[in-house]
């Protein structure tokens, strides 16, 4: 029995490593040009006041991940559909970081409801994390 082989795209890897360390990069510089500016408005605003800024933040900070969390479990989602239509696992018009053997039949639709359990999941949190952020958010006013 031989096994199929998707073999890994050289050009996806070396994009993918691009977008990650701009991304690593963008997000140290947020991270510290609000440091330094949240520096600057502690010495100009009350103790009380900071901590509602802060709560204010950090609220806006987890309801912006929540988003993001329900945009993975759209994707997430819409591959696991995408799978079970298929029959396949990795898709046919996949490209992959590493070679991957492709699966079909059982082993995809498992693959597939796992896809779907992670989509749930991901929802879960998501909403979750919204619905706790906006309280704190909420708090801080």
């Amino acid at each position: 029995m031989t096994t199929e082989i998707l073999h890994a795209d050289r050009k996806l890897r070396r994009v993918t490593i691009v977008v990650l360390a701009f991304a690593v990069l963008s997000a140290c510089t947020l991270l510290y040009i609000y440091q330094a500016w949240l520096t600057q408005q502690a010495a100009d605003m009350p103790t009380t006041q900071l901590v509602g800024r802060l709560r204010h933040d950090i609220g806006i900070a987890i309801i912006a991940s929540g988003l993001c969390l329900l945009l993975l479990a759209g994707y997430s989602g819409l591959m696991a559909y995408r799978v079970k239509k298929e029959g396949r696992w990795p898709l046919g018009s996949a490209r992959v970081l590493r070679d991957t053997p492709i699966r079909h039949g059982q082993a995809a639709l498992r693959i597939g409801r796992l896809l779907d359990i992670a989509a749930f999941a991901l929802i879960l949190f998501g909403v979750t994390a919204m619905v706790l952020s906006w309280r704190l958010f909420s708090a801080a006013q």
